[in-house]
């Protein structure tokens, strides 16, 4: 891989959007908006039933729930953003041939080798017939 300005930028947005992600090790956001999106379904479904004030109230429970857990969401999705788009710089300069999972060549697969004893296995179970 060739060390370009677009890998050491792509390297930098990789640890800031890390960073980002494990900012603290808060994650009570995901908790947060979890429960809110189980009172906002719930609401939904009083809705449907008729039952409207108890809809309407957990509806404003779960909007409530999801609006405090916004900012950690937010977060996340910028970090992931980060992340992905630093790791397409860093990708951008690297060379096929030096990849080290997928050298371009396809080996055959074991199944197709055909050993002598193969051959023999088959002659004996077609005298057998």
């Amino acid at each position: 891989m060739k060390i370009t300005g677009k890998s050491v930028i792509g390297f930098f947005l990789i640890l800031f959007g890390i960073s980002l992600f494990f900012g603290g090790g808060i994650f009570g956001g995901v908790f947060a908006g979890a429960i809110g999106a189980l009172f906002v379904y719930y609401a939904i479904k009083k809705w449907r039933k008729g039952h409207q004030f108890a809809a309407v109230i957990l509806g404003i429970i779960g909007i409530m729930f999801l609006g405090g857990s916004l900012p950690f969401l937010v977060g996340m999705a910028i970090a992931v953003a980060l992340i992905y788009f630093g790791w397409n710089l860093i990708k951008e300069n690297s060379d096929p041939e030096e990849n080290v999972f997928f050298s371009g060549k396809v080996e055959p697969s074991a199944a197709s080798y055909d050993t002598s004893f193969d051959t023999e296995w088959e002659d004996f179970l077609k005298k057998k017939q």
